[in-house]
């Protein structure tokens, strides 16, 4: 597993080796060495960029808060350029999904005008950030900058707490992140949530070689979630655009029936996305930990049978 442990490598080779391919694999996204289109290179360097950031918080207990709050704050600061793009992309993603969603109920094509200007309007972003603002450059070289520093933050101890500390705060974060979600689930509570919950996913993945089939469940309920979050924010994005340039996007009774269907598809992802975190979240901190801990403790000491 490339974003993974392996046995034949300590804790601080592992880690490194993981950041380092990560950023190597950004950076080059963001170069002419890549290959694709420009938008598959905004995801994926992207994608990298929220991998490594979940890393960093896996070993932040073993690292200074000095080096945890520069390299948190370089690598959000990589990737903030091609979020505008990014965005601007899933705008038509999720209206042809909610399409595709609620097809037997819309006829016909009511937000094709809506589909043009949304295409206008990706097409004006991209120009900007990625040919006159020239995103792809300030990317590759934040990342390039990173990587000199990455003996900075990968170098921790060959112990449990390096990573065990880092997971139990991220696994409290999401947890606590759902409970206020659950109480008051607004955009802002939601958005937080997916996060802590993104970060949790990329970390479980990363830790699961160390009981690859007992793990699995969990990393596979993390990544649904996810998905079911993200899904509810990009519907979220979308709405408060027609809501804040109406005149732009067709006519009223269009725009009204989108709206409309928005909040239904909403309301459904978010009693899924509840359900299945009060059962991925159901332990609390300690115990979830301690569970990890364990299966660390057994990969050692087959890893020590292996060596003798």
């Amino acid at each position: 597993m490339a974003f993974g442990l392996k046995p034949e490598e300590s804790l601080r080779k592992s880690v490194r080796r993981i950041a380092r391919k990560e950023m190597d694999y950004a950076q080059a996204q963001v170069t002419k060495t890549a290959n694709g289109t420009r938008e598959a290179a905004v995801h994926e360097a992207r994608k990298s960029g929220k991998k490594l950031r979940a890393l960093l918080r896996l070993v932040r207990p073993a690292i200074s808060a000095r080096t945890y709050r520069k390299e948190n704050t370089a690598l959000r600061d990589a990737a903030r350029p091609l979020t505008e793009v990014r965005d601007a992309k899933v705008l038509i993603d999720t209206l042809d999904k909610l399409g595709q969603h609620f097809a037997t109920r819309v006829r016909g094509r009511p937000f094709a005008p809506i589909r043009k200007e949304l295409m206008a309007y990706k097409r004006e972003v991209r120009t900007r950030v990625l040919d006159k603002e020239h995103g792809f450059a300030v990317v590759e070289t934040a990342i390039r900058d990173a990587l000199a520093r990455l003996d900075d933050w990968t170098a921790v101890p060959n112990r449990w707490s390096s990573v065990g500390h880092g997971v139990r705060q991220v696994y409290r974060q999401a947890r606590r992140a759902l409970a206020e979600a659950r109480a008051e689930p607004t955009v802002e509570h939601l958005h937080e949530w997916r996060k802590h919950v993104k970060y949790l996913r990329y970390q479980l993945t990363v830790l699961q070689p160390l009981w690859p089939e007992g793990m699995a469940p969990l990393v596979e309920q993390a990544d649904h979630l996810g998905e079911l979050l993200g899904e509810d924010h990009d519907l979220a994005v979308l709405r408060q655009m027609l809501a804040v340039e109406p005149e732009r996007f067709g006519g009223e009774d269009a725009r009204a029936l989108l709206l409309a269907l928005i909040d239904s598809r909403r309301k459904e992802l978010e009693e899924e996305a509840m359900l299945l975190g009060q059962r991925l979240f159901q332990d609390p901190p300690p115990v979830f930990a301690r569970r990890l801990k364990g299966y660390w403790t057994v990969w050692c000491q087959l890893r020590e049978q292996t060596e003798t």
